[in-house]
């Protein structure tokens, strides 16, 4: 069996999994909304960190920089 029928034979599993989903258990409706939610907060956290970092605003002069005497305790 190739890698490619392999990722096809899954997906099939996923999709059919989510298509009974409406009539699934409670329980099982509110894992999934979880672990959609996981995965939704973690692409916009690199979409974000990607865009952060590559849009300028924090170049090489421009960084906040905290030296130790700032933070020193007095």
């Amino acid at each position: 069996m190739s890698a490619s029928e392999e990722i096809m034979g899954i997906l099939q599993n996923v999709w059919t999994r989510l298509q009974a989903l409406p009539q699934a258990h409670p329980l099982t409706q509110t894992a999934f909304l979880i672990i959609l939610l996981f995965f939704l907060t973690f692409i916009a956290l690199i979409v974000t960190g990607c865009v952060y970092g590559r849009c300028g605003c924090c170049t090489a002069g421009t960084k906040n920089r905290v030296s130790a005497e700032t933070w020193a305790p007095q």
